[in-house]
């Protein structure tokens, strides 16, 4: 795997909101000295191009790939487009970042990893929410060995109904157990290392988003067992009020070991705004008066550039492809098991029963 290239030259295929992000980002790395874009609807990415003066264009996404001034590839594309681009990456020697969830179905994200392995390349997956502070240096506290053998593991996840109708919008494949709580199973995952998920219990409830038309639950709870006896108890909710002033996800989880523990609140309720003109919102058209103002998940703008987890993220993996410095970033075998288990989640919610998993 090529990587310390120092100097790097960019792909970014999919020129969507997180398509973006990462463009915007990627420019202002100091490692960064080429860009390159595509978009299978083309305007998008001209536009994009024009908006962070990139070096080209792009008419296909193969042509990103495989244009030998990039040296790595970030798939930003929807949910059931990642795995072409991901595969012919990594097939032409080119480290990946793909969004999260890494598929839609278990085949595609283990040909993802099989390819990763196959040609010796890197393959990671965007979870911004590992790179909240808080949730870094708590696995720090972990790896120093301050909580000790962790035994529980609780967490909570809301967002509004408003951000969960976008979502649907922009994918009618996605659940928001595979879209949103895929990233406390991630967390939770990251925290307990080993340690082998063995059997999960789930139920869900919904009915704001079927009188739209979206088969999808808005409530999911989940009971996840592991190998060593270890309880992990995860809960959802998409159902906040339209106009709840939060702008992004809603968070707690708790970790119990048998020395220590940690406890996270990331409500967001510490800094709010509130303005007769109405507060921006990152994600919605729709402008509330009062706004938890960093309550967007993936960070926010400010003085001209982007801050928050997702930059943090973002220039993380940039810092690796580009000098080889160790990063936190969900790796692709790591975003198979989230995938693994937030389909094991549905499963036991569609069918009623408990889900063992398979090593």
């Amino acid at each position: 795997m090529k990587i310390n290239h120092q100097e790097i030259g960019i792909g970014i295929v999919g020129c969507g909101r997180m398509g973006n992000l990462r463009t915007s980002i990627s420019k202002t790395h100091g490692s960064v000295k080429y860009i390159s874009l595509s978009d299978t609807i083309r305007e998008k990415a001209k536009t994009l191009g024009e908006k962070v003066n990139a070096d080209r264009v792009c008419k296909t996404n193969q042509e990103v790939i495989d244009d030998e001034n990039t040296h790595a590839i970030i798939v930003s594309t929807s949910e059931p487009e990642h795995c072409d681009p991901v595969i012919k990456a990594l097939e032409n020697g080119k480290p990946v970042l793909v969004e999260k969830p890494i598929a839609l179905n278990l085949n595609d994200a283990q040909k993802m990893v099989d390819a990763a392995k196959r040609n010796n390349t890197s393959l990671h997956v965007g979870y911004t929410l590992r790179f909240n502070r808080h949730f870094l240096i708590g696995k720090q506290q972990i790896n120093e060995n301050k909580v000790g053998n962790i035994i529980s593991c609780v967490g909570r996840f809301y967002n509004t109904q408003r951000t969960g109708a976008e979502i649907l919008k922009r994918s009618k494949h996605i659940s928001f157990v595979n879209d949103a709580l895929t990233y406390l199973v991630d967390l939770f995952g990251w925290y307990l290392g080993n340690k082998k998920p063995k059997e999960i219990i789930a139920k869900g409830h919904g009915t704001i988003y079927r009188k739209d038309g979206f088969d999808v639950d808005e409530i999911a709870a989940a009971i996840i067992t592991y190998d060593d006896g270890t309880i992990v108890n995860l809960a959802m909710g998409y159902a906040l009020p339209k106009n709840y002033p939060s702008h992004g996800r809603l968070v707690r989880a708790e970790i119990i070991g048998e020395s220590g523990v940690l406890l996270f609140d990331d409500d967001r309720k510490e800094h709010i705004g509130f303005s007769d003109e109405g507060m921006h919102h990152a994600y919605v058209d729709n402008h509330t008066e009062m706004a938890l103002l960093t309550s967007n998940a993936s960070g926010n703008w400010a003085l001209n550039k982007y801050w928050g987890p997702f930059a943090d993220e973002t220039r993380s993996w940039l810092d690796f492809i580009s000098q080889g410095i160790d990063c936190p970033n969900t790796t692709g075998i790591e975003g198979l098991q989230n995938l693994r288990l937030t389909l094991a989640i549905e499963d036991s919610i569609k069918l009623d029963k408990k889900i063992r998993i398979e090593d």
